[in-house]
C-alpha cells in the first residue's frame, strides 16, 4: 500500500484536474487470494484470483471549478472511469498509474465551523497501466515532440495504454488542429519512427475530453515518445496531458 501527501501529486478524473482540493492519495494493490485446502493437507495452500486496487482521495468539497463535489456526485452512477494517478506530479517524465475504476462512495461531512470534506473511494479489478507522462503542457501552439524515454519492448502478454486529455477548450481564436500519436522507436534518436497509438483530431470546437488508445504487444521497440502536429490559421492553444503506461493483456 501506498500512501501519498497529494500536494504534489497529479490526480486526474477522465478530463478533470482534481489537484486543488486533493490533500492525500491511499493507492493500494492487492491479489485475491482463495483458499483451497483441503482436510487433511499439511500446510494451507492458496489459489491466485484476480488483482484489484482501491484508491481513496481524501479531499475538500467544491461546486466552483473544477466542481469536486458535482463530478464525484456524477461518478456514483458512472462505471469505468479512467483515473490517473502521478506521485510525483504534472511532470513530464514522472512515473504513475492509469486505473480503471468505479467509485463505491464520496461522503460529504464535516464538523460544526469546519470546512466540508469529500473523500472518495475508487475501485478496480483490471490490470493496472504504469508508465510516464509523456506531454503535460497547457499552452501547445505549435508542431513539436515531447523526449524519448526508454519503457522496454512489450512481450506478447502485455498491452501498451496511451491516454491524452484536453484539460479545457482551447484558448485563443480562429481555427486550428492538433494531431497527436504515439510513436516508437530502437533508438533514442528516433531516426525511423513507428506510429503506434493515434488519437482522434482535436480542434478549435473541442471541449474538455479524454481518449484512451491500447496496442497489444509484443513491440519491440524500447524508446517511446509523443509527437503532435499543430495546423491552422488561428491562434489557439491546446492545453494536453499524454500518458502511456504498459499493463497485463
Amino acid at each position: 500500500m501506498s500512501r501519498l501527501h497529494a500536494k504534489s501529486c497529479a490526480v486526474w478524473v477522465d478530463e478533470h484536474d482534481f489537484r486543488g482540493v486533493s490533500n492525500a492519495v491511499t493507492l493500494d494493490f492487492s491479489n485475491n487470494l482463495a483458499p483451497v485446502t483441503a482436510f487433511a493437507d499439511t500446510d494451507e495452500t492458496y489459489v491466485e484470483g484476480k488483482a484489484g486496487y482501491t484508491c481513496d482521495v481524501k479531499g475538500l468539497y467544491s461546486i466552483t471549478s473544477p466542481d469536486y463535489d458535482g463530478e464525484m456526485f456524477t461518478d456514483l452512477t458512472a462505471a469505468s472511469r479512467r483515473l490517473g494517478i502521478f506521485p510525483g506530479g504534472p511532470t513530464a517524465g514522472n512515473y504513475g498509474y492509469e486505473l480503471v475504476t468505479n467509485i463505491t462512495q464520496s461522503p460529504r461531512k464535516a464538523a460544526t465551523g469546519s470546512v466540508v470534506a469529500l473523500d472518495v473511494s475508487w475501485r478496480g479489478n483490471t490490470p493496472a497501466a504504469r508508465g510516464p507522462l509523456l506531454l503535460v503542457n497547457t499552452a501547445i501552439a505549435a508542431s513539436g515532440n515531447g523526449t524519448a524515454y526508454n519503457m522496454g519492448a512489450l512481450s506478447a502478454s502485455q498491452t501498451l495504454v496511451g491516454v491524452i486529455r484536453l484539460l479545457a477548450a482551447p484558448g485563443g481564436a480562429g481555427n486550428n488542429t492538433i494531431d497527436v500519436i504515439v510513436q516508437s522507436d530502437a533508438l533514442e534518436t528516433f531516426l525511423s519512427p513507428t506510429t503506434v497509438l493515434t488519437f482522434t483530431q482535436l480542434n478549435q470546437a473541442s471541449v474538455a475530453t479524454f481518449e484512451v488508445q491500447t496496442q497489444a504487444g509484443a513491440l519491440t521497440d524500447s524508446w517511446w515518445r509523443v509527437s503532435y502536429t499543430y495546423a491552422g490559421a488561428g491562434t489557439r492553444t491546446f492545453s494536453l496531458v499524454v500518458s502511456l503506461g504498459i499493463r497485463a493483456t
